[in-house]
């Protein structure tokens, strides 16, 4: 595996810089160069005053260093390096060019975090999504078992969403892969009569697996995804669309959330008997395992 600390790509301008403005740097910002060249992630991550304590300097040595690199401050650098190792679309990538976006400040990630959900919540309580979002109650609304698929980060979702719509008097179940491998889930599909289906970015071959079994049976599929144009929306009965942030960052599953809590308790408002009757019943069974009612 390559190591992120010293990984080079094309276009890496800080390999180039160094390499052609060598000569002509003393050797005391020589010695933060080399280490910027050999520890990408710490010259990302960290600030100028961290990264002197390690190099065993002063932080005006660090933004000196990287001035006379030919970049104009730390944070220039930063976005320089999550551009040369962070091209790609894994976790890691998203991650390096976040932290090139929100800077140094330690309550910055903190406003990041929260404009990316405010403009999340934005189209969450649009019009336009609100009328996907009673489309998918009334493509649920008939099922008397639903499954909720989602996988990775998604598949805590999908436990929870499960949970809340079983408790309201649907049993449901999420696949996620875990407990027992993924086909061996999808087995029970025949069981279920609607399916939710968490599934964001490009299609991946559990997706489009449960799609393909999802559609030789017949079931109608609620699709909860950022990327409305993805090829899995045209075999979706509805489709609510649930920005994660922006792209190429870290996503964000707040709205996702929110989402699932709004479909479910608009679901149980259709039968509210039938969810009160069967949370009763969960609180007698609780009382006779001695556990206080939630």
């Amino acid at each position: 595996m390559a190591d992120l600390g010293t990984s080079k790509k094309p276009g890496d301008r800080l390999g180039e810089r160094i390499r052609t403005r060598r000569d002509s740097l003393t050797p005391t910002l020589a010695r933060v160069a080399n280490f910027l060249e050999a520890n990408r992630i710490e010259a990302l991550t960290k600030s100028a005053v961290e990264l002197a304590a390690i190099i065993g300097t002063s932080d005006a040595t660090v933004i000196r260093a990287v001035q006379a690199l030919g970049f104009e401050g730390l944070k220039d650098l930063k976005q320089e390096l999550a551009i040369s190792f962070g091209q790609g679309q894994s976790a890691a990538d998203n991650m390096a060019r976040t932290f090139s976006r929100i800077g140094d400040e330690r309550d910055a990630a903190l406003d990041r975090v929260f404009q990316d959900h405010r403009e999340a919540f934005e189209t969450l309580t649009s019009p336009e999504t609100r009328l996907q979002l009673l489309h998918a109650v009334d493509v649920l609304a008939p099922a008397r078992k639903i499954g909720v698929f989602g996988l990775g980060p998604s598949s805590y979702l999908a436990n929870y969403f499960a949970l809340l719509v079983s408790r309201s008097g649907r049993p449901a179940r999420a696949y996620d892969g875990s407990g027992a491998p993924f086909p061996d889930q999808i087995l029970d599909l025949t069981d279920r009569d609607a399916l939710v289906m968490l599934a964001y970015g490009r299609p991946y071959k559990e997706a489009t697996t449960f799609i393909d079994e999802a559609r030789a049976l017949g079931k109608p599929i609620v699709l909860v995804t950022d990327t409305p144009g993805t090829g899995l929306t045209r075999y979706a009965s509805a489709v609510v669309t649930v920005p994660r942030g922006h792209t190429g960052l870290v996503s964000l599953h707040g709205a996702t959330f929110v989402c699932l809590e709004a479909i479910m308790l608009t679901l149980a408002s259709l039968d509210r008997p039938r969810a009160i009757q069967t949370l009763e019943r969960l609180n007698h069974l609780r009382r006779s395992v001695g556990k206080t009612p939630q």
